[in-house]
């Protein structure tokens, strides 16, 4: 599988699946755009890479979307492949604070052979709510919009948006991830519609449980439930998602793909 003299334009390239893929884009010799908020956790994971380009960028910002896109016009004159990375499990620390607590105390009720309760639909706020879907929906509505002219120009391409097997289950925890997650699959579908004329394919992952910061947010004992309730029980690596976003990515090898959901959750949804 080879990506070389593609260029690709990476969002959330500072950590996690992101980096992993931004990583391994290059290695197979594609020209990346690595954004993401933390300019310096970007510098430093890229540090003499040639082929990688950091740029910071709050994708939530759709000015600031546009600009990024205009830059990569003018730098590269094209665009292969978009791979939206970047989201977020809680808006604030406060808000990762109370999903953590409310995990331990269900983890708690459940040795004690109790059902356990919850209150997240009524905690979140109107804020917390809009910021998440700003980061992990509009986000993707903004990066999609500013690349399809571009990507039109160059002979069509490949988007890979990333979603959650939250937007494929039913599990308790605050509303505004998994509405968030659900939310980017819609997109995925409609935008595959429209795009396809222009030989562009649109897809979607659906990760379960992966070995990442984000992830790590959780006490261990509740990571360790977590995986007990897959069929495969461990995390996923982040260059095994990177893996699939390249198959999805590649002309020959996801080239019959389009409007597509792979939820690589380790039998969390099956």
């Amino acid at each position: 599988m080879s990506l070389t003299n593609k260029v690709a334009f990476i969002t959330g390239a500072a950590s996690g699946i992101g980096l992993a893929t931004a990583r391994l884009f290059s290695e197979r010799g594609a020209t990346v755009v690595a954004a993401d908020l933390d300019k310096g956790k970007l510098e430093e994971s890229f540090d003499g890479a040639s082929e990688v380009t950091t740029i910071a960028l709050d994708v939530s910002d759709s000015a600031g979307v546009r600009a990024a896109f205009d830059q990569l016009t003018l730098d590269h004159g094209r665009l292969d492949v978009l791979v939206n990375a970047a989201g977020i499990n809680a808006p604030t620390r406060e808000a990762n604070q109370t999903l953590v607590d409310a995990n331990v105390r269900a983890l708690e009720a459940m040795r004690k052979g109790q059902t356990p309760t919850f209150d997240f639909l009524e905690d979140t706020t109107d804020d917390d709510f809009r910021r998440t879907l700003e980061v992990n929906l509009f986000s993707q509505f903004y990066t999609i919009r500013a690349a399809a002219p571009i990507l039109k120009k160059s002979g069509g391409g490949a988007i890979v948006n990333i979603s959650s097997v939250a937007a494929l289950i039913g599990a308790a925890m605050p509303l505004y991830y998994p509405a968030s997650k659900a939310g980017v699959l819609g997109l995925t579908r409609a935008a595959a519609a429209e795009l396809a004329p222009y030989n562009i394919r649109v897809n979607a992952i659906a990760p379960g449980s992966v070995d990442t910061p984000l992830m790590h947010q959780q006490p261990d004992e509740v990571v360790q439930f977590l995986l007990g309730l897959q069929a495969i029980p461990r995390l996923a690596s982040p260059t095994e998602l990177a893996e699939t976003i390249a198959f999805l990515s590649d002309d020959e090898t996801g080239g019959f793909y389009t409007g597509q959901t792979l939820s690589p959750s380790g039998g969390t949804y099956m």
